[in-house]
């Protein structure tokens, strides 16, 4: 994974799928971003290269997200 930069000078990272589309995680700085704190806005990219809309998520709560995310997949 190599963290890149947007046309806004955002960074960002492109994570693969199965279905030949990429999930995109942005850091988007309290400036720009809708609740006023640096986030994470998460975005799919689908295979014609178009992004569509996802959420903005606080830093602060992205470990409870990652670990909500763990509890899932280990249920499996």
């Amino acid at each position: 994974m190599t963290i890149q930069n947007d046309g806004s000078d955002q960074a960002y990272v492109d994570t693969p799928t199965l279905v030949n589309e990429h999930i995109r995680a942005t850091l988007i700085r309290a400036s720009r971003a809708g609740y006023g704190v640096d986030s994470i806005r998460l975005q799919i990219r689908d295979a014609g290269g178009h992004l569509r809309q996802g959420p903005e998520i606080p830093l602060s709560s992205v470990p409870d997200l990652l670990k909500a995310l763990a509890e899932l997949v280990l249920q499996r």
